[in-house]
């Protein structure tokens, strides 16, 4: 008998892919889908998964996650941020694990569904490779447009993209996310200058998003910060 938070998200699951990624599926389908997972609750600042663990799949009912890299000397690249009813680990279901990490910027819950009767839908049922594979191509383009917004981002969306990669590399107590940084250090790494940033944190903070102190950022939403990212759909 499943647990009753996992009865619980299984049922928001559903609804979130039926709304969203699989929506051309039945609802009959999309409950097979869901069947049998575990519901996953985590703190902000906390990794998920790293490169090593074996592949997941889920979706994202509650939060704000990164998928991230880092190198050997501890530098970080994210290469996307996972919101409220998208998918996470798609890739994974053909290719295996992803070099990647996955930490929650807030205090998040995910739906977790059982890889092995996932897989043998898909195997077994064209419209469920099908999502699988429109998914995997989404996540391609993703990292192209990544890739593409440190060149075509405004100074504000590469100081909020630098604001969010540093506070969740480094999360604070209390669950609030906190750049440690000054206005001079966020310059130099976003490649404007002071006078320009200090507007760009006025800016931020006039909308309660921010509120800084020296030497110290805070994050106030980061949802809404996220969702002003360079994208080439605007």
């Amino acid at each position: 008998m499943p647990r009753l938070d996992d009865q619980h998200s299984q049922r928001e699951a559903v609804a979130l892919l039926r709304d969203g990624p699989c929506a051309s599926l039945s609802r009959e389908m999309v409950e097979r889908l869901a069947t049998g997972g575990n519901t996953f609750n985590v703190a902000a600042g906390v990794t998920i998964y790293s490169e090593a663990d074996a592949e997941r799949f889920g979706i994202l009912v509650q939060g704000l996650l990164r998928v991230y890299m880092h190198t050997s000397d501890g530098r970080q690249v994210t290469v996307r941020y996972v919101r409220r009813g998208e998918l996470l680990g798609a890739p994974a279901l053909v290719g295996g694990p992803a070099p990647v990490f996955v930490q929650a910027l807030t205090d998040s819950t995910a739906y977790f569904m059982d890889l092995a009767h996932v897989r043998d839908l898909a195997r077994h049922h064209a419209a469920v490779a099908w999502i699988f594979a429109k998914e995997s191509v989404d996540r391609l383009y993703d990292v192209l447009e990544e890739l593409a917004g440190n060149t075509f981002a405004t100074v504000r969306q590469r100081v909020i993209r630098h604001l969010l990669d540093l506070a969740a590399s480094r999360p604070g107590s209390g669950g609030l996310l906190t750049a440690r940084v000054n206005q001079q250090e966020l310059a130099n790494s976003v490649g404007s200058v002071r006078e320009v940033v200090a507007r760009v944190l006025h800016e931020l903070r006039a909308t309660s998003l921010v509120r800084t102190s020296p030497g110290r950022i805070e994050i106030l939403d980061p949802v809404r910060m996220s969702s002003e990212l360079w994208s080439r759909l605007e």
